[in-house]
């Protein structure tokens, strides 16, 4: 059963102004004999049904809040910390994001060493041997490679392909040109 803010701090249904001009509940007759009589009843009658309305709508709005924490939660992807300590990697500027003023800017900075892992992908950030002050969440940050990991990728490559013919790729690809100009010819 729902109940009213009004219902709630009053402990009882509030009266509208249209219930003064139509009556729309039976009313006692009051007199001065049995008015004190009557009043108290009702004020015996509100506080004791008072207590227990409010605790079964503190009941229902745990129970709500328990069904809509559990629903935000169920959308929410788990928990993964996918950096870790000492790995390096560069924080996103986030103040320059909506700015077009400074649109030839780095919108990175660092690199940075993961000094500390913190809970909810919060991380704890240092510039070489001084740990910086605040935190950065794991959506800000993005791995950093250096120029010597490119490079040693690069070679790796390059290595791979020198021990392919050229030759053979373009021997294999020659019929397929061919067909190619044949069927351009024919249209």
């Amino acid at each position: 059963m729902k109940h009213t803010l009004f219902d709630l701090t009053y402990g009882r249904t509030a009266t509208l102004p249209i219930n003064f001009t139509v009556e729309t509940y039976p009313v006692q007759p009051i007199n001065k004999k049995n008015f004190q009589e009557i009043l108290q009843r009702k004020a015996y009658i509100l506080l004791s049904t008072l207590k227990e309305k409010r605790h079964i709508a503190a009941s229902h709005i745990e129970h709500s809040q328990a069904l809509q924490k559990e629903k935000h939660d169920n959308k929410l992807p788990p928990v993964t910390n996918k950096f870790k300590v000492e790995n390096k990697v560069l924080l996103h500027r986030t103040k320059t994001e909506k700015q077009w003023s400074g649109k030839f800017e780095h919108k990175w900075d660092g690199p940075f060493y993961i000094h500390k892992i913190l809970d909810n992908r919060l991380y704890k950030l240092r510039l070489n041997d001084k740990v910086l002050v605040k935190v950065a969440h794991g959506d800000r940050l993005k791995h950093y490679y250096s120029r010597n990991n490119f490079e040693l990728l690069i070679s790796q490559i390059s290595t791979h392909f020198s021990l392919v013919n050229p030759e053979d790729i373009f021997r294999n690809l020659e019929p397929i040109i061919i067909i190619k100009q044949q069927s351009n010819l024919n249209t």
